[in-house]
């Protein structure tokens, strides 16, 4: 596991989604450490001197590709007065500082893994999904619930994905709206995220289970799975405020 480093960064572009969601790419100064899929970077705003102590930071799962170690990119919604001074202060060109990689939170590609995601949580997820290739042997599954189609980030590459790997298979979820269905971006479900998506979809016993997303939606599908049979040691969280 590569020994986590600290890294100055200039801010590449700020997408903003609606609902006080973001998208933030980077740019680092020099080659990220090796990191894997669901890994988590440390993000400060504030000036670093190496000489000194690490400044009040926050965490963000790394979203952009292990293999693209000349960007990084992480998703944010406003949560709380540091993700508001984010919202009001990030922008294109402004230097920041992260240090990473952190996290056990890794999906294991060696077996069968239902991937389930609320809002920002896709990003635990993004980068193992953009990792699979074709001939990807095992099942993934991938559940997927935001508050409205806008905010299911990085539908497109997901759709893609669930075109050219047959063992992988992808349910959009949105609170709000009506079921759309397209070529390019698959099915839109109505309503909350919950296990009757996937009931159609066969996975092994062994399989395990990914959560990641706001904790009363993690909580409630942890509660879901046991209650379906499913064993408290294939059930994997990563839960944040």
């Amino acid at each position: 596991m590569s020994t986590p480093r600290k890294i100055q960064c200039t801010v590449d572009r700020v997408a903003d989604h609606g609902d006080r969601v973001y998208t933030v790419d980077l740019k680092p100064l020099r080659p990220v450490p090796v990191f894997r899929p669901g890994q988590f970077l440390h993000l400060t705003l504030d000036d670093y001197d190496p000489a000194g102590f690490w400044p009040e930071s926050r965490v963000f799962s790394i979203a952009s590709s292990p293999g693209e170690r000349a960007h990084l990119r992480i998703v944010y919604s406003v949560k709380g007065v540091y993700t508001t001074r984010m919202a009001q202060d990030l922008c294109s060109g402004m230097s920041v500082w992260v240090k990473m990689p952190y996290g056990e939170f890794v999906v294991d590609g060696t077996t069968d893994a239902v991937l389930i995601a609320g809002g920002t949580g896709i990003t635990a997820f993004q980068a193992f999904i953009e990792g699979l290739v074709p001939e990807h042997p095992q099942k993934v599954v991938l559940l997927y619930g935001a508050r409205r189609p806008g905010l299911l980030l990085g539908r497109d590459m997901i759709a893609e994905k669930e075109r050219t790997v047959g063992n992988f298979r992808a349910f959009f979820v949105s609170e709000t709206g009506v079921p759309i269905s397209d070529q390019s971006s698959g099915t839109i479900l109505p309503g909350r995220t919950n296990l009757d998506a996937l009931k159609d979809c066969a996975v092994s016993d062994s399989a395990v289970y990914y959560l990641a997303g706001p904790p009363a939606m993690v909580s409630a599908m942890r509660v879901d799975l046991e209650q379906n049979g499913v064993a408290e040691a294939n059930i994997r969280v990563d839960a944040w405020e």
